[in-house]
């Protein structure tokens, strides 16, 4: 055998042949991509998509640099804890990987439309004055209160499709009054996420605990639980996701100055809620730009509170 041919040989069964060399040739490139630069965050679960429904609440586990705009709509019938409104929201978030597995970002605020009808009767608002509900009717426009997030994946297992996600969210009240913002105090959610694969399917399960810190309009204390299940056929993901929230003391949706009269980044309602979210997401270009969309509705309202949400999210991936 001449010496070229031995290393040819050589070459070939360090590699294990040309199968082997195929699989491990993207995670060569992930490592050196992850050296070279930190933004690319975690591409070991390039088949999973993130939550679409309830963006305030749900995160994507993973650490990924991301934009993501989104545009919701939701229609509230007139009960007689609310009037009816039409609400538009616009708004973009944004997720910055710092490494493969911490990150923070942006996911609540934006630009708020609403249009309030057949609102009459009077109640206290929460400085115990006595006020009448037509005062809020109209059309309101204004910005919506910020908020972010820090978080850290604290368990990964690639052969599995498996990660563990911890975090902590803010919320600041820096929102217009105009659209029933800018209610202090700060909020803190320490909340965890979890994502599970097998083969084709995916679910995503999220909770946390949301809690004010200081004083304020707002003090209401909430606990939530969110899930989110695809099914991937190639490009193509259907999904459904059921949001649930269980506020800890009693939540009176009947002062629109609390919270408004509806959560913008999640189109709920005040009270306890069970929401359900059906729809699809479409990956355009893999690993880079996603589009998507969610028609939400109520399981379960406090007081019977009828609406109709519908969300488009697109996400562009560095």
């Amino acid at each position: 055998m001449t010496m070229k041919r031995l290393l040819v040989w050589l070459a070939f069964a360090s590699c294990g042949g040309p199968a082997v060399a195929q699989e491990s040739e993207p995670l060569v490139s992930f490592a050196e991509s992850t050296v070279a630069d930190p933004l690319a965050g975690n591409h070991r679960f390039d088949r999973f998509i993130g939550f679409m429904s309830n963006p305030v609440q749900n995160i994507d586990p993973r650490a990924m640099t991301a934009i993501w705009p989104i545009y919701g709509y939701s229609s509230v019938s007139t009960t007689p804890a609310l009037p009816s409104a039409d609400i538009q929201v616009y708004g973009a978030g944004l997720t910055v990987a710092l490494s493969d597995k911490f990150a923070f970002g942006f996911n609540q605020g934006g630009y708020g439309v609403m249009n309030i009808e057949r609102g009459s009767g009077p109640f206290r608002d929460r400085f115990g004055r006595l006020r009448d509900r037509r005062e809020f009717n109209g059309d309101r426009e204004g910005w919506l209160n910020l908020g972010g997030f820090f978080q850290y994946t604290v368990v990964e297992n690639c052969d599995d499709q498996f990660l563990l996600t911890t975090g902590l969210r803010w919320a600041a009240p820096s929102g217009s009054n105009a659209v029933f913002q800018g209610n202090g105090p700060t909020m803190l959610a320490p909340y965890a996420t979890l994502g599970k694969a097998w083969d084709n399917v995916h679910l995503l399960a999220t909770a946390g605990y949301s809690f004010p810190v200081g004083s304020g309009g707002s003090t209401t204390n909430l606990f939530y639980a969110n899930f989110h299940l695809d099914r991937q056929f190639g490009w193509f993901y259907p999904l459904v996701e059921v949001n649930c929230s269980y506020h800890q003391n009693t939540a009176d949706i009947d002062l629109p100055t609390r919270f408004g009269f509806l959560d913008f980044g999640s189109f709920t309602s005040s009270g306890n809620l069970v929401t359900l979210a059906v729809g699809a997401n479409a990956v355009l270009i893999p690993n880079k730009l996603e589009l998507g969309a969610v028609y939400s509705c109520p399981l379960a309202t406090q007081r019977n509170i009828d609406f109709d949400g519908l969300l488009v999210k697109m996400v562009y991936r560095y």
